[in-house]
């Protein structure tokens, strides 16, 4: 049962109950006039003057009652008690209760009771009760015979109190039960809400004619949107089109939906954005137990933004396809130089001055594989968070073992190798691993391309950084190439850098990890006059 529709029965009862009012005080008067003009016995009355000012008091309230629009409480249990007392006195000054008009007086006891529960049905019960005392004494004092009459209808009286109080019990009961029951709904619903609105996907309720029934928070903020979508129809609010752009009518596809259908490749238009949305269409069914119940068969959706899985799902597809490209020419070439060795051995071909250059390719080929093997093992270890643990790190004992190992190389290669660092730099608290493997990556690159000058690996602190950097005087990088670099596999056109062979994966990688670092890659470069790749992390003394 409804709120309205309780409001409306509430309105109802209580004007048939003043209608009822009326017509009883009206006849109440009518019996009194009747006992005035000697029609009925005056053995009670007792005067014109009495009769006229209670038929006056009468109107008046009555008048009052109906015409009034007070509806609190309080007023309206005082009225009823006023007419209650006023039917009283009528019949006690002239017929008294041994009237079976006197019943009437039951419907007061109603009111008082709809009013103000059991606190009204004690006071009107009261003063029907004195009254009825008083009608008896009266009897007895005036000696009249009626005290028979007065006793059946006391005794009717009491027994119509007794039933209706019984019935008035049992609505009571009932009254009780329903507000529980409506208490505990609203708890139910309370707590569908809550853990509708907890969910991170969307979720809508629409009913079999595509209206929005119901929807949590999330599914607000996919549809970026503060609106009540209550009352809309599912394709007014929920504009989806398919990856040529065309519109999609999500309620024709939902009316075909028998069972459970998930759809992947939904998409929805921002103002200046599109995301791809992953839509589950579950219809609501109902079981034979509640077939008989008035309820709507329609749909439940749930949303979800699946972009970000889906841009990560085509980048590892393009990732495989290219590592696998990548992989393969080595291979190839690694493969058929050590079948042309193993022809030549069999063919007594195999003489020093053919061996070694097949020897020496094959070899080039296994090393160029095996950084591209410890490139994708560092960038997995990245990835899943493998060395993530930090610790403090002294950074003049970094730079100092980075600069003996690499000096052979730079000096192999006839460059200068210098390191321009004070004494006392200070910590930092990071992962070691990611630290030393993105410093050997600039060094690496530093002195594969660079042909003459040197190689600086230099540190500046600050006053809660320090700024670690690698420069070159090698070929650099164009502009063009800058915004590129930190791609996976891509390496320059520049035939310098063709010369040399590489994975690729060497600075998308140190951008993976400077990213893991919680610092960003800072390059500075100018083609033919070489280039400074540097990184800046907090001090530890500025951590505390």
């Amino acid at each position: 049962m409804t709120r309205k529709y309780q409001n409306q029965r509430t309105l109802r009862t209580g004007m048939w109950l003043r209608i009822a009012c009326v017509v009883f005080a009206s006849l109440f008067v009518l019996q009194g006039y009747l006992v005035m003009v000697d029609i009925l016995p005056q053995t009670r009355y007792m005067g014109d003057a009495v009769f006229i000012v209670l038929v006056l008091s009468g109107v008046l309230l009555a008048s009052y009652s109906v015409l009034s629009k007070d509806t609190t409480p309080g007023f309206l249990l005082a009225r009823t008690a006023g007419l209650e007392l006023v039917a009283i006195g009528l019949i006690l000054t002239s017929t008294g209760f041994g009237s079976l008009l006197s019943l009437a007086l039951m419907l007061l006891i109603y009111e008082g009771y709809r009013v103000y529960g059991l606190r009204g049905l004690m006071l009107t019960t009261t003063i029907l009760t004195m009254g009825i005392i008083f009608d008896i004494y009266r009897a007895i004092e005036l000696r009249l015979p009626n005290i028979a009459d007065i006793l059946i209808v006391v005794l009717a009286l009491v027994a119509i109190t007794i039933v209706v109080s019984a019935i008035l019990r049992i609505q009571s009961v009932r009254q009780a039960v329903l507000e529980k029951s409506k208490a505990q709904a609203e708890l139910e619903r309370y707590r569908v809400s809550t853990l509708m609105n907890n969910l991170a996907q969307g979720v809508l309720s629409v009913d079999s004619h595509g209206i929005v029934r119901m929807y949590n928070a999330a599914a607000l903020g996919i549809l970026d949107t503060n609106g009540s979508l209550n009352g809309h129809h599912i394709d007014e609010v929920f504009k989806l089109s398919d990856e040529k752009g065309k519109r999609v009518h999500i309620f024709s596809i939902m009316k075909k939906s028998k069972f459970t259908e998930v759809h992947d490749d939904f998409f929805y238009k921002y103002a200046d954005d599109v995301v791809r949305l992953e839509v589950s269409i579950t219809p609501i069914r109902v079981g034979k137990r509640h077939s008989r119940l008035d309820i709507d068969q329609g749909f439940i959706l749930i949303l979800r933004d699946i972009t970000k899985q889906k841009n990560l799902d085509e980048e590892r597809d393009e990732f495989i396809s290219v590592v696998s490209h990548e992989l393969r020419t080595p291979l190839t070439i690694a493969e058929g130089t050590l079948s042309n060795i193993e022809a030549m051995y069999e063919k007594d071909l195999a003489s020093p001055d053919r061996i070694r250059p097949a020897l020496h390719a094959a070899h080039e080929q296994m090393v160029f594989l095996s950084k591209m093997v410890n490139d994708l093992s560092t960038l997995s270890r990245a990835e899943r968070g493998i060395a993530d643990e930090t610790e403090v790190i002294d950074i003049n004992e970094l730079l100092n073992a980075l600069y003996t190992e690499h000096s052979p190389a730079a000096h192999t290669a006839g460059l200068r190798f210098d390191l321009d660092a004070r004494h006392n730099l200070g910590s930092v608290r990071a992962s070691r691993l990611y630290l030393t493997e993105l410093l050997q990556n600039f060094l690496t690159n530093a002195v594969k391309y660079t042909k003459e000058g040197g190689i600086k690996l230099h540190a500046e602190a600050s006053r809660d950084s320090i700024v670690l950097s690698v420069s070159d005087t090698g070929i650099g990088i164009s502009k063009a190439d800058k915004e590129k670099i930190f791609g996976k596999f891509y390496r320059s056109e520049d035939y310098r850098t063709r010369e040399t062979r590489g994975t690729g994966l060497g600075l998308y990688v140190a951008m993976k990890l400077a990213r893991k670092l919680d610092t960003q890659i800072e390059l500075k470069s100018r083609l033919n006059h070489g280039s400074t790749f540097s990184i800046s992390l907090r001090a530890i003394d500025s951590e505390k």
